[in-house]
Order: C-alpha cells, then sequence, then structure tokens
C-alpha cells in the first residue's frame, strides 16, 4: 500500500484533489471506515430514518459498504449504495454480498434513481460543493416530497476547503433551500470535528 495518507488524494492544502478511484486503490481503510467513525452523525441518521419512517434509501458516497450494513441492522432497509469508485464498489460487494451497491456519479446520475424514499449524502458534500445547487434544483423538479438525509462533519476553527460555502451547521442549513425536519449536532473535547445530521423535505 501507498504511504501516503488517504487525506492526500481527497482535499490537501486547502485544494479539492478528488482522486478517489486511486484512494481506493492505495489506501486499506480511508477514513477507518471499518470501526464506524463520526459514530454520533451516523447514528442520528438512521434515528432520522426511522422517525419519518424512510422505507428506501439512496446512499450516495457508500465506499466501503460499512454504514450501509449498519443501517440494514438497525433498520431493515437496503439503502442503493452508490460510490464514483469501481474499486470501492467492488470491495464493497467483497465485504457485504447481501446488500446493494453500485458505480454512480450523483452529480450526473442522481436523476435515474427517482424511486426512493430518501436520498442520503454520506459525508460527501465537501466533494461536491460546485455541483450543489444544480443539484437542489434538480430534486426539486424530480424529488418533490421526498427526503433529503445529510450526514457532514464541520471543522473546530480549521477549515480551509469550501469557507465560500458555509464553515458551521447553521449556514449549511441556511444554504440548502428545503424545509428542515431535524438536526443533530455532536462532539466530543478531544475531537478537532463536529458531527452533524440533518434531514430536509424537498419541496
Amino acid at each position: 500500500m501507498s504511504e501516503k495518507s488517504y487525506h492526500d488524494y481527497v482535499i490537501k492544502d486547502g485544494k479539492f484533489i478528488g482522486e478517489f478511484e486511486s484512494m481506493y486503490r492505495d489506501c486499506e481503510d480511508p477514513w477507518t471506515q471499518s470501526i464506524q467513525p463520526n459514530k454520533y452523525s451516523r447514528m442520528a441518521g438512521i434515528i432520522h430514518l426511522e422517525n419519518f419512517n424512510v422505507r428506501s434509501v439512496l446512499e450516495c458516497g457508500c465506499g466501503l459498504g460499512y454504514y450501509a450494513d449498519w443501517i440494514h441492522k438497525e433498520t431493515g432497509i437496503i439503502p442503493k449504495s452508490v460510490d464514483v469508485s469501481e474499486t470501492a464498489i467492488a470491495k464493497a460487494r467483497e465485504l457485504f454480498p447481501r446488500l446493494d451497491f453500485e458505480v454512480a456519479d450523483i452529480t450526473k446520475d442522481l436523476r435515474q434513481y427517482k424511486e426512493y424514499d430518501c436520498i442520503m449524502f454520506a459525508e460527501i458534500i465537501w466533494y461536491i460543493l460546485p455541483d450543489l445547487n444544480s443539484l437542489f434544483e434538480l430534486m426539486k423538479n424530480e424529488f418533490k416530497g421526498k427526503y433529503l438525509l445529510i450526514n457532514q462533519v464541520f471543522y473546530k476553527g480549521s477549515q480551509k476547503y469550501g469557507t465560500e460555502y458555509f464553515t458551521n451547521l447553521k449556514e449549511f442549513i441556511n444554504f440548502v433551500p428545503f424545509e428542515l425536519l431535524g438536526q443533530c449536532e455532536a462532539t466530543t473535547v478531544n475531537d478537532s470535528t463536529i458531527e452533524t445530521s440533518t434531514i430536509f423535505q424537498i419541496q
């Protein structure tokens, strides 16, 4: 495996790199997905699904599939889990063969998933910032009445990328043009990040 950190493939020195396919080829467990990082926001996302009786989910940015497995165990839902990386999807299928994984770029392919009750952005907001407004417009036209669930990490004063969009949960909520139904924000004193989960109804 490469000595490079997975961070070097994603965002480095305040610049977006976005080499996700190379990252999944070179790094065994980016974001330590196997130990379920960001447990507060991930559990809150599951609670949102249960609270609003969501029965089908499009998980965008599934990576190696560990969160899809957690969602399935807690709710019985098998998400349609997509990622831009073919390597990530191949590994997820090996790890969780009973689940449903597919290669897709939601900045281009979102329209084809209109049958799902809920679109979940699984900690990918920083990677799709330039596409957010066009995605929101597509949702208004094609997904009206459905849910948008977003799990996302914010940073305690150390954010270098995307600051012109938002830097905290309040600013992010104001940025999203849909009705906020629920929100959760959590951290510990030792964390450099703040975990968040929000659910909106698309209007």
